[in-house]
């Protein structure tokens, strides 16, 4: 399954979030992009893995893009 992270950084403890899910999943995941956002207030990443565990991102910070649509 594929999926697009997007954190917003003004949302407090949102970018924590998502790098905690990444580092605690990134084992089990096939692919994980480089941050692929502006950096300065959104951090974004495409990622792709096992259905049951790309289910388990919170979807405030699950987003769609080409990547997800492909």
């Amino acid at each position: 399954m594929k999926a697009t992270i997007c954190a917003l950084i003004d949302n407090p403890g949102e970018v924590e979030l998502t790098e905690s899910w990444l580092e605690a999943n990134r084992k089990v995941l096939c692919f994980v992009s480089e941050q692929n956002a502006c950096g300065c207030c959104v951090m974004g990443w495409d990622i792709e893995g096992p259905d049951e565990i790309v289910s388990t991102l919170p979807n405030h910070i699950s987003a769609s893009s080409k990547w997800t649509s492909s």
